[in-house]
Parts: structure tokens; C-alpha cells; sequence
């Protein structure tokens, strides 16, 4: 079968299209680029390759041409100030979709999964074990994932480690305690889409048809900021030991949204990503079980992960250094001025009562 993958450069796209490989399919990739992941293992000859948007009405044409199904995980707006950015994440994920699904039906191409995310269900409050039918916050009919991992994935999995390789992660700021959730690792995330791809097969009477699913790993959830601790402490690094109140964090990340709005500058974190790490968010997959087979292996083990970035060990190049931080100067400055600030709030009224009392002492 052919099988095209929108979206299919990045790093799930290409873990994605190895496994389809591999099942002897014939696979395209659209992307607006299409980086190196040598741990992953795709030969990248072996695939077509249109460099392009999903907004681009000619490339989805050539992409789409002749194709079974359709994957479509291209997105805008998962984190940092591309979040912020409504107008840009509205263009490209909803009428970008809608092009999609457009495009799907002109070119015959019977079978279409989204991927989502389980930030449509979770805002600022806690939610344990949630299903599919809970009421979501914007309107959406795709497999929902949570954080990706895996050795060499970039958003989630190189960030944590390069910001606690450069001394960014100092403290945790966990409101709920314990602090549990659940992560999607890419192998994980490629077997339910091939699995749901599968099911479409059946056509109306298949359940996967318009349906929503939960796609994170199974077994028992785990501490949001203590799975990664055994990847810090494989890359020399010792977790981090200070606690911080939430609400500061929370209002912190406020103001990085503010200077992103009004400088724009990238944020080092914000609302939302403060949220996910901090409140408990668990989710269920047993109707991703129950209607096509979801069966998720290694759960939350970290140990491909491990090996990959204890092998890498050292400084990291120039232009990793470059690729990480854009603000990095500007966010170091902003922290020393607010903890100097907060220090000095406590101190203050701390000599004012001292001086007082030498006074009336006196």
C-alpha cells in the first residue's frame, strides 16, 4: 500500500515511516523540512520527499496522489511563542486540516488519522483517567498524544536534556503532589496509528471511524518531573532538589507571555506547559484497546533513551548551543532581577523591624 505522511519530516513522521517501511509499504513525506535522525534508522533515499506546507494546495495534490491513507501529524502552536500564536496556529491547523481533508477526498485517499493533542481536554485543573467522551475545550476528532519521547526526538526529549545539561532545571514546581501524568513514546505512538489505519479499512462499520483516542503508554502513571531523573542522572547531571511554589512559576510563565507578545521574544515556559508538569493529568486508552487493539510495549522506560544520550555524552556543539536557547541571555538576566527582587522583598521589612527595634532600644 502507499501511504502518505503530512508532517512526516519531523521526528514521529519519520519513526512513522520506518515502521511502514518495514511492513514493505510505500511511503511519502510532506514537510517544510526534513532533518537527519540517524538513531531512528530511516533511509531517507528510500522514501519520495516533498518539501512543502500542508497549506500549499499543489503540494498536497502531489503528495496525496495515489495513496491509500493519509497521517496527517503536521501542527503549529505545540509550545513555546508559536503557542501564543493564534492566528498562525488557527491557519494551519484548522484551515490547514480542512485543506486536508479536502485534498483526501479529491484524490481518492479513503482513510485519514489526526493526530491531536491532550492539551484540548486539559486546561487548569486536574484530571485523572479521562475518556474520550469528556466535553473538550475546542473542537477536534483525532488520537490525542502527551509529551513524545524517545532517543533524539526534539521537543520534549532533547529540550529536557539540554536545559539540565546547561543548569536550567534547578527546582520542581509541582502543585498536585504526587504529580502524575503519562508520556507517549514515538514506537508507541507509530503502532496505534498503524493500528487505527488498519481499522479504517473497514469503512462505516469499522469503531475507529470518527472516532477519539488517548494515545499514551500504559501501565501506571508516573511523577511528572521525576521520569525524566533517570535521564539527567545518566548525562552526569543531579535532578534538581529545590522546590518552588507553583503560583510563582505560573505568574513566571505569565510574564514570558507578556514579553513574548510585546518584545517577542521566545518564552522560556508558559502557562500551559507549567500546567502539564505540574497538575495531575492522567488519561485512559482502554477504548484505543478496545476498538483497535492498542497494545503499548516499554512503557515509560527510558533505557533506548539512555543509552543513546550517554553514548553522546560531552559539550554540546555550537550549533546545538545556538539551536537551544534563542533568549537564553535575556531569560538569565530576567531570573537573577526577579530573584534579587524576591529576596529583597523579604528583606526589607525584615531590616525596617530591625531598625526599629535599635531605635526604640536605643
Amino acid at each position: 500500500m502507499k501511504f502518505c505522511i503530512l508532517g512526516g519530516g519531523g521526528y514521529l513522521g519519520q519513526v512513522l515511516a520506518k515502521d511502514l517501511k518495514e511492513n514493505s509499504h510505500e511511503v511519502v513525506l510532506l514537510d517544510i523540512q526534513f532533518p537527519s535522525f540517524p538513531v531512528i534508522g530511516l533511509d531517507l533515499s528510500t522514501v519520495k520527499r516533498i518539501k512543502g506546507s500542508i497549506l500549499d494546495r499543489k503540494k498536497l495534490k502531489e503528495a496525496l496522489r495515489g495513496c491509500d491513507a493519509c497521517f496527517h501529524i503536521a501542527a503549529y502552536g505545540m509550545s513555546g511563542g508559536a503557542s501564543l500564536n493564534k492566528e498562525m496556529t488557527y491557519l494551519v491547523n484548522v484551515e490547514g486540516t480542512n485543506l486536508v481533508i479536502a485534498e483526501c477526498i479529491s484524490a481518492g485517499c479513503r482513510r485519514l488519522i489526526f493526530t491531536s493533542t491532550v492539551a484540548v481536554v486539559f486546561g487548569n485543573q486536574e484530571v485523572y483517567d479521562l475518556q474520550e467522551d469528556t466535553p473538550y475545550l475546542e473542537k477536534t476528532c483525532a488520537l490525542r498524544l502527551r509529551g513524545i519521547y524517545g532517543p533524539g526526538e526534539i521537543r520534549s526529549t532533547q529540550t529536557a536534556v539540554d536545559m539540565c545539561s546547561r543548569g536550567f532545571i534547578k527546582a520542581t514546581f509541582e502543585k498536585s503532589v504526587p504529580c502524575l501524568s503519562q508520556y507517549s513514546s514515538a514506537e508507541n505512538v507509530s503502532q496505534a496509528m498503524m493500528l487505527a489505519e488498519k481499522s479504517l479499512r473497514l469503512g462505516h462499520c469499522s469503531p475507529t471511524n470518527g472516532g477519539i483516542y488517548f494515545i499514551v503508554d500504559g501501565g501506571l502513571p508516573v511523577n511528572n518531573f521525576g521520569f525524566w531523573f533517570p535521564l539527567f542522572e545518566a548525562i552526569g547531571q543531579k535532578p534538581p532538589s529545590i522546590k518552588i511554589p507553583y503560583w510563582f512559576m505560573y505568574y513566571l510563565a505569565f510574564l514570558f507571555e507578556i514579553s513574548y507578545y510585546v518584545l517577542k521574544i521566545e518564552p522560556f515556559v508558559t502557562r500551559l506547559e507549567v500546567n502539564l508538569v505540574a497538575l495531575n493529568n492522567t488519561y485512559s486508552i482502554k477504548k484505543a484497546v478496545k476498538d483497535f487493539g492498542y497494545n503499548p510495549v516499554n512503557n515509560h522506560c527510558l533505557k533506548k533513551t539512555i543509552d543513546y544520550y550517554s553514548s553522546q555524552r560531552g559539550s554540546p556543539s555550537k550549533e546545538q548551543q545556538n539551536r537551544m536557547f534563542p533568549g537564553e541571555a535575556f531569560w538569565s538576566k530576567l531570573f537573577m532581577f526577579i530573584a534579587i527582587a524576591v529576596i529583597s522583598s523579604f528583606i526589607w521589612p525584615l531590616l525596617g523591624n530591625f531598625q526599629k527595634v535599635n531605635i526604640t532600644a536605643n
